[in-house]
């Protein structure tokens, strides 16, 4: 399992969103359309092998919360 982080400038406020590679909202981090994301709206980091460094890349951007579709169905 690979995991993903969306930083969301846009949106509300500033946040970075961790999710599974195979998230619906995910996609191997081409977001939900499967075609990338405007760079105006946010940026994909990763793919990072395991939990703990998108952890820890998400919170370097200061705003940290892990996707309700996929992360917290597995407890993180």
């Amino acid at each position: 399992m690979t995991y993903y982080v969306y930083e969301n400038w846009r949106a509300g406020r500033h946040k970075a969103v961790i999710h599974r590679s195979d998230c619906g909202n995910c996609k191997e981090g081409t977001g939900q359309s499967g075609y990338g994301t405007r760079e105006d709206n946010g940026k994909w980091h990763g793919p990072f092998d395991t939990l703990e460094p998108a952890i820890t890349a998400a919170k370097k951007t200061g705003g940290f919360v892990s996707c309700g579709k996929c992360c917290l169905k597995n407890r993180i």
